[in-house]
């Protein structure tokens, strides 16, 4: 839920202490929610869901991407093998979200273009074509969800990277005593040179550069699009959004937080 945008600049200056976050909650009662048409309960609790995974994948993918200073080459690999994989989840999610967006009686389509900015559907309208737009433009992501970010490629998808001399193709794997620690290196170039070279063909490794630009513009639209939508509706349907209680959490900071592939499994 997002506060609207001058209630949460408002909010957010009181500010948090360096390891605190504070939080402003609200529960609208069942009987409240309940009463709702199931279309919009439908597309409140759905938008906040999909909020929650790209939010979560993206943060994972920060997280994953930190450098480090790493002792083996096999802990560089991993790293570069779980980014790169949060990366295609990323991608394939938020083409997800695209689709349910894409037919013009679309209960989210709708939902969003009445309730991005209150009494101005045609924003909403704006912020839907922006959004749709990305994907028409960069019509590579549909091809690289149907084929790599979501399900698996068959031979003819991966020929012309298998067939690419210019990549070093030694097989390279680490054995873990338990698989949980294994590597497959090269496996994770042969996934990674195929998607690469949906975005450049003449230059994989340029469009890698290029497909995270895009991931970057796509997530920051979307995630804004679903709080803003969420956060107008329940300040005009159900409950101000001043009106709530305020939550202070001792968190970690975001800096200390790791993801590390190998790891041991004796008791500390």
């Amino acid at each position: 839920m997002r506060h609207s945008t001058r209630r949460k600049k408002k909010l957010v200056a009181q500010g948090s202490g360096k390891n605190s976050v504070t939080l402003y909650y609200q529960k609208i009662p069942a009987e409240q929610f309940i009463a709702l048409p199931i279309e919009q309960r439908y597309c409140l609790l759905l938008m906040g869901h999909i909020h929650h995974e790209l939010n979560w994948i993206q943060r994972m993918a920060f997280v994953a991407t930190r450098e480090a200073k790493f002792r083996h080459e096999a802990q560089r690999q991993a790293q570069m093998m779980q980014s790169l994989m949060l990366a295609r989840l990323f991608f394939g999610k938020l083409f997800e979200f695209s689709k349910l967006l894409s037919p013009q009686n679309s209960l989210l389509r709708q939902f969003i273009t009445k309730n991005y900015r209150p009494g101005d559907e045609q924003s909403g309208s704006t912020r839907v074509a922006e959004l749709l737009e990305q994907f028409n433009t960069e019509k590579w992501i549909r091809m690289g969800r149907n084929k790599h970010f979501m399900h698996y490629p068959e031979l003819n998808d991966v020929r012309a990277t298998l067939e690419d001399l210019a990549i070093r193709w030694d097989l390279e794997i680490y054995h873990g005593s338990r698989s949980t620690n294994t590597l497959y290196p090269t496996s994770d170039v042969f996934a990674n040179y195929a998607w690469f070279r949906l975005v450049n063909s003449e230059a994989p490794m340029t469009g890698l550069g290029e497909a995270l630009d895009t991931l970057t513009t796509i997530s920051r639209l979307e995630l804004s699009t679903l709080e803003e939508s969420i956060g107008y509706f329940v300040d005009g349907n159900l409950m101000p959004l001043n009106q709530n209680e305020r939550v202070n959490l001792k968190v970690t900071n975001s800096k200390e937080n790791t993801l590390t592939y190998f790891h041991t499994h004796k008791k500390v």
